[in-house]
């Protein structure tokens, strides 16, 4: 609730205990036959218009209708005007009483009208006010029942009782009737400061089940949970929420059916949630809960907060697929570039190199051994680099991209790699093909792997396995090295699991000192298709 609130309620209760004496003890002095007091008149109605106020306002603390302020207002004029004309009138004097200092309308006719006006009157503003605190009890949700119930139930009967009390006093009663509605009305004015006490409790158990709902409701539930949990909340199981889409500019519930926001007077009330002038969501709750605005902005507020965390959370997961994308097209971007650059370096620069080798030998045998030694120890020496160079470049075309992998497949590729790495590979991969780019990322990363082995592990033999279970390639290399490899240190482990995080895989390292390393790589991807023969 808005803190003004919590300050009025703070007042409001305060004041309670003193306006229920001040009305006991002006409602003495005005009943009473010599006290022509203005103090006693000014109290009675002071208290009496306090007290009005008290029972309409609660527990907000403000008069929220035009007729609570007219009922009031009317109040003050019903209960002081008669009892002021009464004191300007009566003339005490002619029953050989004492003269009255504020006598000043000498009319009998008057004074004897007053006489019992201003019980009539009393009747009257009483009455109304028990026809408007049952009417509010009965508009009431049962959440606001919950907080007006120890205060309104003492409040009619408190009211009634004064009703039958200025009754006797214009019809006549027994004694003992009039013991019995004293008694009565302090028993009643006694229970009211105390229903005061006991709704500001229960309403700051409903404020906590509003922090409640802000917790849950940060959990970001389903849209049927979110429901239930206002619902509960506001104490209003008819409860519904409608969420704004833009696209079909309307309103769906969490169902995904259309919703339509209720007519006026129909009984249902709408609670709109915007962020910057554009609909977030709506509340469709019970228009009784209107009579506690401030519960109702409490959860709108944490139904803002939920909605607000939903959007934000979807903006986030849309740009890590954005990333995930970006970054798989970056992948997928360099694996084709790679390719290029292999199959320019195959067709071309190999070839040529191909051909020189050939072109030296047919000079050498042109020559015969019979030529100058000089010139054939030059064209030996050129043959030897020519091939000393076609084989590194045939080394570095694999390394950017190995062409057994486009045109045989993974297994192929990999046993390429074993039979390269100078510490023992065993290679266990079945016959089917995966995407390229799962393909890529196998290769490469047991490439990487099995060059840390060769270079850190110590290692005298290596395993590597690869398993399709659950829509998830597993990769597993293992050795029988020193162990110890940690990922956060060098770039290797960390370029490896980059490479497999492009295409959304995961590394996970086991690596005890003395034990061996084992490097597992799990990689979301479809069943592997067996290559058409």
């Amino acid at each position: 609730m808005k803190p003004v609130t919590s300050r009025r309620l703070r007042w409001l209760t305060a004041a309670a205990t003193p306006v229920v004496i001040l009305v006991t003890v002006g409602y003495a002095d005005a009943a009473g036959a010599t006290p022509f007091m203005i103090a006693s008149i000014l109290n009675f109605t002071l208290a009496s218009t306090l007290l009005g106020f008290l029972i309409l306002a609660y527990p907000s603390g403000e008069l929220r209708s035009n007729a609570n302020r007219a009922l009031v207002a009317l109040t003050a004029v019903l209960v002081g005007g008669p009892r002021l004309i009464r004191l300007l009138a009566d003339d005490p004097a002619q029953g050989g009483g004492p003269d009255n200092p504020y006598l000043l309308i000498h009319s009998p006719a008057i004074a004897n009208a007053m006489t019992t006006l201003p019980y009539l009157f009393d009747i009257v503003i009483l009455v109304a006010f028990v026809a408007f605190v049952v009417a509010r009890w009965v508009r009431a949700s049962g959440l606001t029942r919950r907080t007006l119930s120890p205060v309104l139930l003492p409040t009619i009967g408190l009211l009634l009782i004064l009703v039958v009390d200025s009754a006797t006093i214009v019809i006549a009663v027994p004694a003992a009737v009039r013991e019995v509605l004293d008694a009565a009305q302090l028993l009643a004015r006694a229970a009211i400061p105390i229903g005061f006490v006991i709704g500001l409790l229960r309403m700051q158990m409903a404020r906590s089940a509003i922090a409640d709902l802000v917790v849950e409701l940060g959990a970001t539930p389903a849209p049927a949970r979110m429901r239930e949990a206002l619902a509960n909340a506001l104490g209003d199981p008819t409860l519904s929420v409608g969420y704004w889409t833009p696209a079909a500019d309307s309103y769906f519930d969490s169902d995904g059916a259309s919703m339509s926001l209720p007519a006026e007077n129909s009984g249902r009330a709408v609670t709109l949630l915007e962020r910057e002038g554009a609909p977030l969501a709506a509340i469709v709750h019970d228009s009784a809960l209107l009579g506690d605005p401030g519960l109702v902005a409490s959860v709108a507020s944490a139904l803002r907060l939920a909605v607000e965390n939903e959007r934000l959370q979807a903006e986030v997961e849309t740009q890590l697929d954005e990333v995930r994308a970006s970054r798989a097209r970056i992948v997928e971007a360099g694996d084709t570039e790679r390719k290029r650059v292999e199959r320019d370096l195959h067709d071309g620069a190999q070839q040529r190199l191909v051909s020189l080798t050939l072109a030296l030998r047919l000079a050498r045998t042109k020559l015969g051994d019979e030529a100058n030694a000089g010139v054939l120890l030059s064209l030996d020496q050129a043959s030897a680099e020519a091939k000393a160079a076609l084989s590194e470049l045939r080394e570095l075309a694999r390394g950017i991209h190995p062409q057994i992998l486009t045109e045989v497949g993974l297994g192929a590729a990999l046993e390429s790699l074993a039979d390269r790495s100078p510490v023992d590979v065993s290679v266990d991969v079945g016959e089917g093909r995966y995407a390229p780019a799962v393909e890529g990322a196998v290769y490469f990363a047991v490439s990487e792997a099995l060059a840390n082995v060769a270079k850190y592990a110590s290692a005298g033999h290596v395993r590597v396995r690869t398993v399709w279970k659950d829509d998830s390639l597993t990769v597993e290399v293992a050795d029988d090295g020193v162990g110890g490899a940690d990922p956060t240190k060098g770039s290797g482990l960390r370029g490896l699991a980059d490479r497999l995080a492009a295409v959304d895989g995961t590394l996970e390292v086991v690596s005890p000192k003395g034990g061996g390393t084992l490097l597992l790589a799990h990689i979301p991807s479809a069943a592997p298709m067996t290559r058409p023969g």
